[in-house]
């Protein structure tokens, strides 16, 4: 048998799977079937790009039963579906989405339909049935999307070191903070201006960023307003004598980081420094993953964040649209829809907010001209100003009436903007529509 070209692994990184399920397609005879158990990453994954577009081409596929966040091996945490292809040209291909593993299994209850071949293509696959499916494809038409109101969608700091870069706040004396070191399971007393407030995923809810004592040691500066470069030895040892020991205590390790990479003079720099020049810019932020939209606003460009694993994604809006605007659409009902039906859903009722999944979220431009619009605009941009001024009152309060009686503000805020962001995107008109998200629980 002569060598077979394998399309899903000439290029980038990819799961060995895919390799395995077009090698399958590739000995199928005609109008020959096969079955896969196997993780639906591919159906959004960028290197999957090119087994999907094979995958279309041919119209190959006959069934999935797509299981969600539902754990099919106790043993593991996977995502999975069972994909069924067939080596003849299918028109259209039978969807089922289990909610319930459970009920799935012993009464063979799950959602299902019938879904478009076409829709089947090169791009994401997002396989969406009834009422939302309709709802999704409205929104998916909509030309303007996230990424053309900001001039950068960016993940934050990933230092490949974070138990040594990250401390904990004890005390402040003059320009000089005392903290932890976890790594060390000692104290240190560093210079503050090498130390920035850091928060994680976590740390972010709806309009509101927690407060936390994490600093991160940030041994940059600015040469001018377009680069950063890593502080020089020289000026390290003499302005900032403390943080340099404390690097030295852990030299061993970090020069040491991804085999040997950093060996040099430049070992107590991040692996990975990328997004640094923009770091400190007032910029939105979400979390990597949450359970509802959480995207907040860093107005003063003072807080850190790292990428990865329980980390995020820092937005910076373009001159010309409002922060608040775009900050009232992203923690909308109706974007929230959007990314929780395109993205990756995990266990515990968690999405994936990363770029990949947020980059095109419909975002609705206003005409200034339409009078009816702008007092829209408008009027979201006070109930935002209002809501983060609510959450921050919210974290002042110091009894339980006062909480209860903010948080019942914030609650009909949220509604009020909710209601003008869902009139503003045209879905009055469909009673059944409005129903699905103003009646959903996410």
């Amino acid at each position: 048998m002569g060598w077979i070209l394998i399309i899903s692994a000439s290029q980038g990184n990819y799961d060995i799977y895919v390799v395995f399920l077009e090698k399958g397609l590739n000995l199928l005879k005609k109008d020959g079937r096969l079955g896969f158990i196997l993780p639906h990453k591919f159906f959004n994954a960028q290197y999957g790009e090119s087994l999907r577009n094979l995958i279309s081409q041919g119209k190959y596929i006959e069934k999935i039963i797509h299981f969600g966040y539902q754990q099919v091996f106790t043993s593991v945490s996977t995502y999975t579906c069972l994909l069924f292809l067939r080596k003849s040209q299918q028109f259209n291909l039978q969807m089922e989405k289990v909610i319930d593993l459970i009920d799935w299994k012993i009464n063979n209850n799950s959602q299902t339909g019938i879904i478009s071949h076409p829709l089947a293509s090169a791009s994401e696959w997002n396989f969406i049935l009834g009422k939302d499916g309709e709802l999704f494809e409205r929104l998916k038409q909509m030309e303007v999307k996230l990424e053309n109101v900001t001039d950068r969608i960016f993940q934050g700091i990933k230092t490949s070191a974070d138990k040594i870069y990250i401390v904990q706040e004890l005390a402040r004396q003059d320009n000089l903070i005392q903290v932890f070191s976890k790594e060390k399971q000692k104290t240190y007393w560093l210079e503050s201006n090498l130390l920035h407030p850091l928060i994680k995923g976590g740390d972010s809810k709806r309009y509101n960023l927690s407060k936390t004592n994490k600093l991160i040691i940030f041994p940059y500066e600015n040469q001018n307003r377009s680069s950063i470069k890593l502080v020089p030895i020289n000026i390290i040892k003499s302005k900032y004598p403390l943080t340099w020991n404390y690097l030295l205590d852990n030299k061993i390790y970090l020069e040491n980081r991804e085999k040997g990479k950093m060996l040099g003079d430049n070992w107590y720099g991040y692996v990975y420094p990328k997004a640094l020049d923009i770091m400190s810019l007032p910029k939105l932020f979400t979390p990597d993953i949450a359970t509802v939209s959480s995207f907040t606003w860093d107005k003063t460009g003072k807080i850190f964040f790292t990428g990865g694993v329980s980390g995020g994604y820092g937005i910076l809006v373009s001159s010309g649209y409002s922060w608040e605007y775009i900050l009232g659409l992203l923690n909308s009902k109706v974007l929230e829809f959007y990314v929780k039906q395109s993205s990756t859903s995990m266990r515990g009722g968690y999405y994936s907010f990363e770029s990949r999944f947020i980059h095109n979220l419909p975002i609705r431009i206003i005409d200034n001209s339409q009078k009816a619009e702008k007092n829209k605009h408008d009027l979201i941009v006070n109930l935002v100003e209002t809501m983060l001024s609510l959450h921050q009152q919210l974290n002042e309060a110091q009894t339980p009436p006062a909480k209860k009686r903010i948080q019942q503000q914030i609650n009909a805020t949220d509604r009020q903007i909710n209601q003008l962001v869902y009139e503003l995107y045209g879905l009055t008109d469909r009673v059944s529509a409005s129903q699905t998200l103003l009646t959903r629980t996410f």
